[in-house]
C-alpha cells in the first residue's frame, strides 16, 4: 500500500501515478534516485525507467537483473534511439496512471516531492505541475534566490530560474524537466516532439510540451517548496562545458523553433532584435561576441556559425511547430 502523508484535518484522494525515469550511462546516481522515489511519503503505482540496453548495457544489466527485485513495481522499458525525446515518448506509451510523472536519473526527489505536487490537481484546469532542483556540486550550491521563475520576458525569451525560486505555487509558461508532472487526462494525442535537434537532452522539449497544453488553455503550476536534489551528471552528447558547432546550432534551432511557435508578430521582432545585439552563448550576438572574444576566443568561429545557422533554421521551422504541432492535448474539463 502506498505511504501517504495527512496533515490534520486533510483528507488526500486516492491518486494512481507512474513516475518516468529516462537513463543513459548513469548507474551510481540513477540508484540514488530510484531510491528516492521508494522513500517517498507516496510511493507512486509504477516506476517506467527507459534506457538503451546496446549503448548502456551495464545500467540494463541492473535494472532487469536486480533492481526489479528490489522494487516489484519498477518496470524498465528499452528504447534503441538516441536522445530524450525518444526516452520520454517511450515511457509515456507504457505508463499507465492517472498521473505521470517525469525526472532525470540525475534528481533525488525530497519525501514529500510528490504529494506537494499532486495538490495541485484538484484544480480541474491544471495540467501540468513541477518544482524547485536544488543544485549539488558536493554540497547544495549558493544561489541568489528570487521570486519570479518561469516566464517569458519582454524580448519573447523563456526565462527559467527554476532551481533559485522561493515562494508561494504560481501558474507559469513552463515546469524544469527534471521533476514535473502531468494529468494524463490532459495530454490528448500529445507527445514530445521527435522533430527537436539532438541525441541527449535536446533542450526544450517540456517548454514545448507545456506550450502545447497552455495553448488549449490547460494551467502550467510551479510550487518552489516541492523540491528534489539535483546532482548534474555527466552529459554523453556534448558535455556541459563544450559550446562546440553542432552542440550550438541544436540549442538555437530547438529554442527558437520553441519560443517562436506561438509568438505573435511584434514578440518575433523584438527576438530578432534582440538576439542581433545581445544573443546567447550559443548564438552570439553582438554583446556574446565580445564576452566570447575574452572568454573562448577559439571556439567563437564555431558558436557564431553553428549558433545562427541554428537560429535561422528555427526561425523557419516555428511556423512548421505551430501548423503541425506534436498531437493535440484533450480539451479542459
Amino acid at each position: 500500500m502506498a505511504k501517504q502523508h495527512l496533515e490534520k484535518g486533510e483528507m488526500v484522494k486516492k491518486q494512481t501515478v507512474s513516475i518516468v525515469v529516462p537513463t543513459f550511462k548513469r548507474l551510481d546516481i540513477l540508484k540514488k534516485c530510484i531510491k528516492g522515489i521508494y522513500d517517498m511519503e507516496i510511493v507512486p503505482e509504477e516506476v517506467v525507467v527507459v534506457h538503451r540496453p546496446e549503448d548502456d548495457p551495464e545500467t540494463a544489466t541492473w535494472l532487469n537483473n536486480f533492481a526489479k527485485l528490489e522494487y516489484p513495481n519498477l518496470k524498465p522499458v528499452s528504447v534503441f534511439v538516441t536522445g530524450q525525446v525518444a526516452a520520454q515518448n517511450a515511457g509515456l506509451a507504457v505508463a499507465s496512471s492517472d498521473f505521470i510523472a517525469f525526472l532525470d536519473d540525475d534528481a533525488v526527489p525530497k519525501v514529500d516531492w510528490l504529494v506537494r505536487l499532486l495538490r495541485h490537481f484538484d484544480a480541474k484546469n491544471v495540467g501540468a505541475a513541477g518544482g524547485r532542483d536544488l543544485l549539488h556540486d558536493g554540497g547544495v550550491l549558493p544561489q541568489n534566490e528570487v521570486d519570479k521563475a518561469a516566464y517569458f520576458n519582454y524580448w519573447g525569451i523563456v526565462i527559467g530560474n527554476h532551481h533559485r525560486v522561493v515562494g508561494e505555487p504560481r501558474d507559469v509558461v513552463v515546469v524544469k524537466g527534471c521533476n514535473w508532472i502531468v494529468r494524463r487526462s490532459a495530454i490528448g494525442s500529445l507527445h514530445f516532439d521527435v522533430r527537436l535537434k539532438g541525441k541527449g537532452a535536446q533542450v526544450a522539449n517540456e517548454l514545448w510540451f507545456c506550450l502545447n497544453l497552455r495553448h488549449h488553455g490547460w494551467r502550467i503550476v510551479l510550487d518552489p517548496k516541492a523540491m528534489v536534489d539535483h546532482f548534474p551528471a555527466i552529459q554523453h552528447d556534448h558535455g556541459r562545458g563544450n559550446w562546440g558547432r553542432l552542440k550550438c546550432y541544436e540549442n538555437a534551432f530547438n529554442v527558437t523553433a520553441v519560443e517562436l511557435a506561438y509568438a505573435s508578430n511584434m514578440t518575433k521582432l523584438k527576438y530578432i532584435f534582440y538576439h542581433f545585439f545581445v544573443g546567447q552563448r550559443y548564438c552570439p550576438g553582438l554583446y556574446f561576441i565580445c564576452h566570447s572574444l575574452a572568454k573562448r576566443p577559439s571556439s567563437l568561429p564555431g558558436m557564431l556559425l553553428g549558433g545562427w545557422s541554428g537560429f535561422f533554421d528555427g526561425l523557419r521551422m516555428a511556423s512548421n511547430f505551430k501548423l503541425e504541432p506534436p498531437g493535440l492535448p484533450a480539451k479542459v474539463l
